[in-house]
């Protein structure tokens, strides 16, 4: 007759342990979810912010590059002129002067220099077309054709809310349900051409001449050094002066999603958040500053 065992062997788990053991289970696979989750954020956004980087610093080169371009001749101020009237032995009465107030309300050519603000910058440079293709000033048909070396350009964010040209280049780069800011845009063309479309308030031959840099660029900020204090504003037709330096702050950020099922970068709260990049750049055909207490 056979024996049994006091103790019998077990051939399987328990309810309760078959439970813990899942419980477990499902507590490290949450776990190494939660990292790897992490783990590509993470990496998205060092890519992300490598990109944006790159971005900047060819926005920057392109911005620095136009403004170490702009031209801008001093116009001889009253006691200049008497000087050189007194000095002189024979003078041209009929030579006009050209103010800076005239130079202002666009009655001459008188356009050289800069004129600035917080948030807008245009410039007058001098740039040869790269296959010295020029046409006379009879021929302009389009502001991208080319008179001489002259050139203007200028620098803003499209905003949707902005009203005028930069709500219009928003509207003409986006979906009409999007609202914000559009990128950086350039707006350059011949300076007879532009000059003229600027003048008549031709808005479409703007509209032509601008492009859309950066769709990343949520903001762009300009200050004008005199070489004593930093200013919010700057127009040379005006001071009859170049600032020393500008400096340039780009504020970078994550574009909004063409598709409007993906989720908003706003709305995610791994979502790389917005860079800031400064430059300051030195006008080198700016004059040297003197303080008023050296003369």
């Amino acid at each position: 007759m056979r024996s049994t065992p006091l103790h019998g062997t077990r051939h399987a788990f328990t309810l309760m342990e078959a439970l813990i053991s899942m419980g477990l289970m499902t507590m490290i696979m949450a776990g190494l979810y939660a990292a790897m989750t992490i783990y590509l954020n993470l990496q998205t956004n060092s890519h992300e912010e490598v990109a944006r980087t790159q971005i900047a610093r060819t926005l920057l080169r392109q911005i620095t590059r136009d403004i170490q371009s702009t031209v801008f001749v001093k116009e001889e101020t009253a006691e200049e002129e008497s000087d050189d009237s007194e000095s002189s032995e024979e003078t041209d009465e009929s030579s006009e002067t050209v103010t800076p107030e005239t130079a202002a309300s666009g009655s001459t050519d008188y356009k050289n220099g800069l004129i600035g603000t917080s948030t807008d910058l245009l410039l007058y440079i001098s740039r040869p077309d790269r296959n010295l293709n020029y046409v006379s000033a009879q021929e302009l048909v389009m502001s991208s054709d080319r008179t001489g070396d002259l050139m203007m350009v200028r620098y803003f964010v499209a905003q949707t809310s902005a009203g005028g040209i930069s709500s219009d280049i928003a509207e003409r780069e986006t979906s009409g349900s999007f609202s914000g800011s559009a990128g950086l845009v350039r707006m350059t063309g011949d300076l007879n051409a532009l000059g003229n479309a600027v003048q008549q308030n031709e808005e479409q031959d703007q509209i032509s001449a601008a492009k859309v840099m950066a769709p990343e660029v949520r903001s762009i900020s300009f200050r004008y050094y005199d070489g004593a204090q930093w200013q919010e504003e700057w127009d040379s037709t005006l001071l009859n002066l170049l600032p020393q330096a500008i400096e340039v702050t780009l504020v970078l950020q994550t574009p909004e999603p063409e598709d409007l099922m993906e989720k908003s970068p706003s709305e995610d709260p791994y979502a790389l958040p917005d860079s800031s990049y400064v430059m300051v750049v030195n006008l080198p055909v700016a004059e040297p500053y003197i303080p008023e207490s050296a003369l």
